[in-house]
């Protein structure tokens, strides 16, 4: 069973190749064709997928590309689920990613980390 999956993460940056290096290092995701029923294309869109993953879950835009096409992305608090939450911790720090201290949020247990540009990625327990 993967240790990371997501529903879905969208990201407008600023550099989407250096955003697209820190997805692989850091969570091992590997860079697949963008899907052709994905909404809205643009030519500077990389698809990832996290290991394990049938298919892409993460889509990286250039802002500016996004912003004079004049599509609407926000960069909404992304989520990724893990299943053991210490384990996906110790992960990874271990690939050099500053993770945050877990923290109860009530109904979950949760950590945050920071991509280059400063964008939360929420990592929650998700049992």
């Amino acid at each position: 069973m993967a240790l990371f999956h997501t529903d879905y993460v969208a990201l407008c940056c600023r550099d989407v190749q250096v955003e697209r290096q820190w997805w692989i290092a850091s969570f091992a995701c590997e860079e697949t064709a963008v899907p052709a029923d994905w909404d809205c294309p643009l030519p500077s869109d990389v698809a990832l997928k996290l290991p394990g993953a049938a298919e892409p879950t993460i889509l990286l835009s250039d802002s500016g590309e996004v912003q004079r096409a004049g599509y609407e992305r926000t960069n909404d608090r992304s989520i990724v689920f893990c299943g053991n939450l210490k384990k996906a911790h110790e992960y990874l720090r271990g690939r050099g990613v500053q993770a945050g201290v877990i923290e109860n949020g009530g109904d979950t247990h949760f950590f945050e980390v920071r991509d280059p540009e400063g964008n939360i990625v929420e990592i929650c327990n998700e049992g």
